[in-house]
């Protein structure tokens, strides 16, 4: 079984490889209100990043920014997706809030379901 960081760095390299593949498409914009939207690329890299996870972790539950909430959460951890938290000024921060590195990239993160407590975030470039 990989283990947390492995799982993420998998993920993140698979929503990675769709962002790449994608740059420089013209991309059409889905309008999700308040001003963001979210692109195919969002959408395709997200998915890419879910099915890793899913596949290596069926039990754990996933917070996507495009998808919302699925999984069944029975392992108390929780994946959180933002594949391209740069299109809403993502900023990574620490459990007090304080900036740790700001966007762009995407941001792979988990969390222990009951506490909330960050057990890893990741971001990749």
């Amino acid at each position: 079984m990989l283990s947390d960081h492995e799982l993420a760095v998998t993920a993140a390299e698979a929503g990675g490889a769709v962002v790449r593949s994608r740059f420089g498409d013209d991309l059409a914009r889905v309008d999700k209100g308040d001003g963001d939207f979210a692109t195919a690329a969002d959408l395709e890299a997200e998915a890419a990043i879910l099915a890793v996870l899913r596949a290596a972790r069926p039990g754990d539950a996933v917070l996507g920014e495009e998808s919302g909430h699925s999984g069944p959460g029975s392992t108390g951890r929780t994946w959180l997706v933002d594949p391209l938290c740069e299109a809403a000024g993502c900023v990574v921060t620490d459990l007090h809030g304080r900036p740790v590195r700001p966007g762009p990239g995407g941001l792979i993160a988990a969390a222990d379901a009951e506490t909330h407590a960050a057990l890893l975030a990741l971001t990749h470039d």
